[in-house]
């Protein structure tokens, strides 16, 4: 483990993959009757559906992966400097994460005026400018407003806030134990949560019952120490593909996020889904700089404006094409425009909002990350 940078490009096509999974959650009803009404076949609608179901994950995916690469980048840089540069580490997560974050809360506030529906309230905005937009969803339910996938950066906050000084006193092998520590924490928080009456909403958006893959990602950069697992490509598409059967074995056997909930289909399926995240985000890692130059990898790069907007462009997208599940072709196209202008608005907001403030990002960085941003 050394101070250069530190950058693998394929993990930029982990994060546009864990969005995509996001996206299709939001855009592709879980209901296998709604794909059955248009002559979809039994099979490949229960595959569609299923998709949709397990989409929901790639945020747990995201969890994982931030956590890794915060973890990986701080122990490089203490390695390289002897300490942690705190100062420096909250200023980088600022400019990185604020300047949309909030251009988006102010967006949705315009949107209240001019949208039908769209209702945030005082209370919901405040919770959510001091990032703790997932506790509100928690206590109160989600907001009809185009706000609510922000709930998750609340979650990634509150880890940036809490985990770097510890990083700062701990040695890896206790960095181990608190990890293992958090897990236990997310376990008995559920086991607490479903046999006391708890809504699927407030097991979901619970930072103390989701912290299995962030603690997931922190015990994958402490054990690999720097280094990428070597692996044939064979085993790389085998635990990408056991990744992935995690995530459907939680959202489709176990309906993770169906209501009513209990005790112990969110107690087998939590930790399924983090073992699912941590196993393609190894499967994922290498020392492959070839995929450098793939769209994927940009798509990657704007992946956070992708998360952001994507609600936003699946309401646009309402409006362009009405009437969408008149038949299915027409469903899809909604989709289809849905993407594409999730992709517009990341792009633009990428390249004009947050560009700027990703280079200042730079002068606070001690070892370095992803080229540009």
């Amino acid at each position: 483990m050394d101070g250069r940078r530190f950058y693998h490009p394929e993990l930029d096509i982990l994060r546009f993959f864990a969005f995509f999974l996001v996206f299709l959650h939001h855009a592709l009803p879980h209901d296998l009757g709604f794909w059955m009404r248009y002559g979809v076949p039994s099979g490949l609608a229960h595959v569609v559906a299923g998709i949709g179901a397990l989409g929901a994950f790639g945020v747990d995916v995201f969890f994982a992966l931030s956590a890794y690469l915060i973890t990986e980048l701080l122990l490089r840089e203490r390695a390289l400097i002897g300490d942690l540069d705190l100062k420096a580490f909250y200023t980088r997560r600022v400019l990185r994460i604020w300047p949309l974050y909030f251009f988006f809360l102010l967006l949705a506030g315009v949107l209240t005026v001019l949208i039908p529906g769209q209702k945030m309230g005082w209370q919901a905005t405040v919770a959510f400018l001091f990032l703790g937009g997932n506790w509100w969803i928690v206590l109160r339910g989600f907001p009809s407003s185009v706000i609510f996938p922000l709930w998750s950066v609340s979650i990634e906050e509150q880890f940036y806030l809490f985990w770097p000084p510890l990083v700062r006193k701990l040695r890896a092998s206790h960095m181990a134990a608190l990890a293992c520590s958090m897990i236990a924490v997310a376990c008995v928080s559920r086991a607490y949560l479903g046999t006391h009456g708890a809504t699927e909403t407030q097991v979901w958006c619970n930072t103390l019952a989701r912290l299995d893959p962030i603690a997931a990602g922190i015990l994958v950069a402490v054990f690999l120490r720097g280094e990428a697992p070597a692996m044939s490509l064979a085993r790389r598409i085998a635990m990408i593909g056991f990744g992935v059967v995690c995530l459907a074995l939680a959202g489709n056997y176990w309906s993770v996020k169906a209501d009513p909930i209990t005790t112990a289909r969110i107690m087998a399926g939590y930790p399924v889904v983090a073992i699912g995240a941590v196993a393609m985000l190894i499967g994922v890692l290498s020392s492959a700089s070839a995929l450098s130059k793939s769209v994927l990898v940009y798509l990657g790069k704007i992946s956070y404006g992708l998360y952001v907007y994507h609600v936003l462009g699946l309401m646009t997208s309402d409006y362009i094409v009405p009437a969408a599940e008149a038949t299915l072709p027409r469903y899809m196209l909604r989709v289809g425009i849905a993407l594409t202008l999730t992709v517009t608005f990341a792009a633009a907001s990428f390249r004009w909002l947050e560009s700027p403030f990703l280079g200042l990002k730079q002068r606070f960085t001690h070892v370095l990350s992803r080229p540009g941003g």
